[in-house]
């Protein structure tokens, strides 16, 4: 298998990419509409909630994935079946925990949907991530791509089906309806996923997990569910407080934040694999890289906040009525893109050229502090005490990156200068 180069790659990452965001969104419009902020904040926080639980369950097996077919594409069928088995024995946990959570810290009307989307997004929306890894690993962009706007294409049609039906009948959806109905999109895309999988490359074979496999999959699950903190936990804290029709507010803004980012997440997830075979030599060629990706993402990203700032009064044209403060929310949030490409393109150089501990570190103290700041400005200040976290959070990420980047290429600087006595 010849392995596409870096730039056609992106194309497509950006192409596939570009295809999600516009069908999300429709989705994101038409799912606004239907159910109105407060039903909408509800669905928005317990799909939070999963998404933070989500991280262990497959205890990172989706970087490992990509890190051992970006090197070795014999690797492949024993890291698949590795990955499935912890996925399915991880969702159990999951599950188990997520009810548990939601009795002590949701009121009634949230507790049940925590089973529908934990199935949806824990289970289903897991194996497609782990078959997208699969291809990325690969080389196999397109593919990558593919999956990635499809998942949004069916959840996209399931909103469709919804606000139709609703507005043919003059109802107004509950969070718990659309739950029942986003759960069987994800199916159709889950079974696809593993058909092609297998077609394309090769069947799972279960063999003994080595446990450098285990130590490093923990590091990139404790990194990923840190992501999901310092992301997503603000909105299951607005609905635990009560304030649901906030959460949805937030949620909206912080989804179209997402969708600018996303273009960013493209050239860095066609670049992963690039970056681990550059980490082989070294940090030095690992930063050298990130600099050269960081040309061609920081002037998007710039261009990004800026356009967010003055599109921000036309987010309650589209969601409706019930989301204007959206708007508002929306500037706040707009400079997120610009620190997001500055801790991806150093973050990534760290994970490909250390131990991915380094990142997990630094990842792990930016969700610690992003718990402190929800926990101090939300109670008070509501979706703006959210909104100020978020972007306090992502400017640590961005320096601490930065700075923990720099101590590992002065330290390698160091340990290849000959001693006097070697010379």
């Amino acid at each position: 298998m010849n392995e596409e180069s870096l730039r056609r790659g992106s194309i497509w990452m950006i192409s596939g990419q570009s295809a999600g965001l516009a069908a999300q969104a429709v989705y994101f419009v038409l799912i606004g509409r239907a159910l109105g902020s407060r039903e909408y904040g509800a669905f928005a926080g317990v799909v939070a909630l999963i998404a933070t639980l989500t991280q262990f369950s497959s205890l990172g097996m989706e970087m490992i994935l990509v890190r051992n077919l970006s090197r070795d594409r014999a690797a492949f069928a024993q890291t698949w079946g590795h990955a499935l088995l912890i996925s399915v024995i991880g969702f159990i946990l999951l599950l188990g925990a997520a009810m548990l959570f939601a009795h002590f810290a949701l009121r009634p009307e949230l507790r049940v949907l925590v089973p529908w989307i934990a199935l949806s997004d824990g289970l289903l929306g897991k194996l497609i991530q782990l078959a997208a890894r699969a291809f990325q690993g690969a080389g196999r962009l397109a593919w990558t791509a593919r999956l990635t706007a499809l998942t949004a294409f069916a959840r996209t049609i399931a909103a469709a089906a919804l606000f139709l039906y609703a507005d043919a009948r003059g109802l107004h959806p509950t969070a718990l309806l659309w739950t029942h109905i986003y759960w069987l999109s994800t199916f159709a895309v889950a079974l696809f996923a593993f058909a092609l999988v297998t077609l394309r490359l090769g069947r799972p074979r279960l063999a003994r997990i080595r446990r450098a496999d285990l130590s490093e999959g923990l590091s990139f699950s404790l990194s990923n569910s840190s992501i999901s903190v310092y992301n997503d936990i603000d909105k299951t804290f607005l609905i635990s407080l009560g304030q649901i029709a906030a959460a949805g507010i937030y949620s909206a803004a912080y989804r179209v934040v997402d969708a600018a980012s996303s273009p960013l997440y493209a050239v860095y997830a066609a670049a992963t694999p690039r970056f681990f075979r550059e980490g082989t030599c070294g940090v030095r060629p690992a930063r050298s890289f990130a600099r050269s990706t960081l040309r061609r993402t920081l002037p998007y990203s710039l261009a990004a906040a800026v356009a967010l700032w003055i599109a921000a009064p036309l987010v309650p044209l589209l969601f409706g009525r019930s989301f204007h403060e959206s708007a508002v929310a929306l500037r706040w949030l707009c400079l997120l893109p610009v620190l997001r490409a500055l801790h991806y393109a150093w973050g990534t150089a760290i994970t490909a050229s250390a131990s991915q501990w380094n990142r997990t570190t630094i990842q792990f103290g930016a969700a610690a502090f992003n718990l402190l700041l929800n926990v101090l400005l939300i109670p008070r200040f509501s979706w703006r005490g959210a909104a100020l976290a978020s972007l306090l959070t992502d400017g640590f990420l961005a320096a601490a990156s930065y700075f923990v980047l720099a101590r590992l290429t002065g330290r390698e600087a160091r340990t290849a200068q000959p001693t006097p006595a070697s010379a």
